[in-house]
């Protein structure tokens, strides 16, 4: 049987390194879909959207909410530079819902086009985290 091999990963934001280790598989919010990632995967750059970033290492899965950025897999390497990034293991989930619920609220109140926009952009991000973290959750 053939051995799995790891892929060396990476996931930076502005801020910090949010995770350096070893993973069997990553899948990714690109702009135009989910993305995953095994390894011997050929090289790869990839625009990332907002959504659920999973890394699975053994039986082992860690959530993050991404927003932004870019992907890049090259020799068994990915490097996911996040311009916003959530590990979902420390949000609070009801808070994590109510922040969604008042986003969309005033979503849903704004007249203003760039107001619109922005709590659009917030709520995409918003969303994210409740599904980062109710999936870190089961």
């Amino acid at each position: 049987m053939p051995s799995v091999q790891v892929l060396n990963t990476r996931l930076i934001t502005p801020e910090k390194v949010l995770f350096d280790g070893e993973v069997r598989s990553v899948v990714a919010p690109a702009v135009d879909g989910m993305l995953g990632v095994l390894g011997g995967h050929a090289p790869l750059m990839a625009a990332l959207g907002s959504g659920v970033l999973k890394l699975t290492s053994g039986d082992e899965r860690s959530y993050y909410a991404v927003s932004g950025g870019f992907l890049q897999v090259k020799d068994n390497s990915v490097i996911v530079l996040a311009d916003k990034a959530v590990d979902a293991a420390g949000v609070d989930l009801n808070e994590a819902r109510d922040r969604q619920a008042r986003l969309e609220n005033s979503y849903a109140g704004a007249e203003e086009r760039t107001e619109k926009h922005r709590l659009g952009a917030e709520l995409e991000e918003a969303r994210a985290v409740v599904r980062a973290a109710e999936k870190s959750a089961e």
